[in-house]
């Protein structure tokens, strides 16, 4: 969590000075407000700061960014696994999101992406474990969206349920060769059922009927 610190004293720069010391970063790393001043008298005599102060957002996305990265090279290292990675820092969100890339990427996307989820699961537990618990590390494959891909296949499911009932045909529109892939695998499951796809103006959809008898 965001750790506010709140000081008072006699020098703005003896209050940066302890709060470098109890938030273990440098000046540049603050944020600084001003709470209350009071001026005091002749030679500065009765001079009182009070300031508040945190460690600024990118500071703390980027070492969370930095610490989950590093992590994710040891995964890399000990699997054999073939990773890229590329970091994206999203201070309106508070949230690091890493995509993963590289010829052994695929792997994480077995049974509906689970290997990825579980993968995110333990680099947010380690980092969290090194840091305290903060702003959330997102993993996510090169071209792939997950949650789309779920949606979809919650569509087809329904969908199939639907032609089983009233044995009517219905189109699934597919954007890309994976989510056609998905689609036709899906329909594979149900013996009963074909598929076929489709492309024309409407864009490029799978039709999915009951076979004929």
């Amino acid at each position: 969590m965001e750790k506010i610190l709140e000081l008072e004293g006699k020098s703005l720069d003896q209050l940066v000075e302890k709060a470098c010391q109890d938030l273990s970063c440098l000046p540049q790393d603050l944020d600084i407000e001003i709470v209350e001043y009071v001026a005091g008298g002749m030679l500065g005599s009765g001079r009182r700061i009070k300031a508040s102060f945190k460690i600024k957002t990118e500071k703390i996305l980027s070492e969370r960014a930095n610490r989950a990265l590093a992590f994710i090279k040891e995964f890399s290292y000990h699997t054999d696994f073939n990773l890229e990675t590329q970091t994206q820092i999203l201070k309106d969100k508070m949230e690091v999101v890493i995509t993963l890339s590289g010829e052994d990427s695929k792997y994480l996307l077995s049974n509906g992406g689970e290997v990825l989820l579980a993968l995110e699961f333990l680099v947010n537990k380690v980092v969290a474990k090194a840091l305290g618990v903060g702003p959330k590390i997102t993993l996510k494959i090169k071209g792939v969206d997950l949650e789309k891909e779920r949606k979809l296949t919650q569509a087809v499911k329904r969908a199939i349920d639907l032609i089983k009932n009233d044995q009517k045909e219905r189109a699934i529109k597919v954007g890309n060769k994976r989510e056609e892939r998905l689609v036709l695998n899906l329909v594979k499951e149900n013996p009963d059922l074909k598929a076929e796809v489709v492309e024309d103006s409407k864009g490029k959809r799978v039709l999915i009927g009951v076979k004929s008898s």
